[in-house]
């Protein structure tokens, strides 16, 4: 079987064992995309309301985590490139509070001292960004600061806070006019790399029900145990257009850690702007030092982005070079990026829904281990 075939198939049988409904998925060597294919369909529970359509290239996802990088990271690098901010500044009041002695450096390099993850969701009334950015300010720390390395998704909220108050400008906002407009991914009603902010919890236009895959249904009955997620976010069937992360939920869909909605392409373009440096403001010397590996004993995180684990354990398994760089997603996302890699810089892209109908299926690690060694054989 040749390498296409042999990729094309694992990503069917993902599909057919349900690791995923769908997903779509791009390689590409030097300047050329040499892998670009949709696979599955959106989702297939009941509660969905287009179950069983077919996924697309230009189908959307929640991106998760991948906000971390594309967009949070992303801004900034472009505030530094402006001389807005610097990596050695300290986190300013009142952020501070939760991580004394920290830098912005710190905070992307998941080194702060914070904690790695808390339910505010469960404590915070919808849509009250302002409440949990105090109860991330509230919450004891893990340790000082690069001690030790934590992945913590609040060092990005208070990340996502800190960018709005430098640009004056909604995190939304400010990344449709200063990422998305400049690459040409804000069209209109779904951008195809945008935030989704909530409103309330209206269902999904119908114009777009059939452009975004679905994640988590939000049914008792699936399962044994009733989840304190569940418990808050049951208004609604299904997660359809709605950000799945539950913190980033009662913030209103915007935040720095998650939010952010995007098709395979549009990743991969936000990549490709990465790699070449080709980001408004974004210099090939700002680029390598957000590249740069963390000094903090144990960590593979660099600034922004995360790097392949020298064992192997990781997303990108034992086939990546030592200078990879990229992001998972918790609901079925990655991108990395291998300026090394043999034959040329390669970039990949992974984009599923497997949080749908629920998320406690986690063969995704093992099959975006599988993807990356059958993608580098192209």
């Amino acid at each position: 079987m040749d390498p296409h075939a042999r990729l094309f198939a694992l990503l069917e049988d993902a599909v057919a064992q349900g690791v995923f409904p769908g997903c779509v998925a791009i390689v590409s060597r030097g300047d050329a995309v040499i892998y670009h294919e949709a696979h599955g369909t959106l989702g297939q529970h009941p509660a969905f309301v287009v179950a069983g359509e077919p996924v697309t290239r230009e189908t959307v996802y929640d991106l998760a985590s991948l906000t971390k990088v594309l967009a949070t990271t992303t801004l900034v690098a472009i505030a530094v490139g402006e001389g807005r901010l610097a990596l050695e500044a300290a986190v300013p009041t009142p952020w501070a509070r939760a991580c004394p002695g920290a830098t912005l450096g710190d905070l992307l390099e998941h080194c702060a001292g914070l904690v790695a993850h808390r339910e505010y969701f469960a404590e915070v009334e919808p849509y009250d960004a302002a409440g949990v950015l105090e109860k991330v300010c509230g919450t004891p720390r893990a340790g000082a600061p690069r001690e030790q390395a934590i992945y913590s998704d609040l060092g990005f909220m208070i990340l996502g806070a800190w960018l709005e108050r430098e640009f004056a400008a909604p995190l939304d906002r400010l990344f449709a006019d200063r990422v998305a407009y400049p690459l040409g991914f804000d069209d209109g009603a779904l951008p195809r790399l945008g935030f989704r902010r909530l409103l309330s919890e209206a269902m999904l236009p119908r114009e777009l029900e059939r452009r975004i895959a679905p994640t988590e249904v939000y049914d008792p009955a699936l399962h044994d145990v009733v989840p304190s997620y569940l418990r808050v976010r049951q208004s609604v069937p299904v997660a359809h257009g709605a950000v799945h992360d539950d913190n980033a939920w009662v913030m209103g869909g915007v935040a720095g850690h998650a939010g952010l909605f995007g098709d395979a392409w549009a990743v991969h373009e936000l990549a490709s702007a990465w790699l070449h440096a080709t980001l408004p403001g974004l210099t090939p010397e700002l680029r390598d030092r957000f590249w740069r590996p963390s000094a903090v004993a144990g960590s593979t995180r660099r600034v922004g982005f995360d790097g392949a684990s020298p064992d192997g354990s990781g997303a990108m398994a034992d086939v990546a070079s030592p200078l990879a760089v990229g992001h998972t997603g918790f609901t079925g996302t990655s991108v990395w990026i291998d300026p090394a890699a043999q034959g040329g810089a390669r970039i990949f892209v992974l984009l599923s829904n497997r949080v749908h109908p629920v998320r406690t299926d986690d063969r995704i690690k093992a099959l975006r281990q599988a993807f990356h060694r059958a993608a580098m054989a192209l």
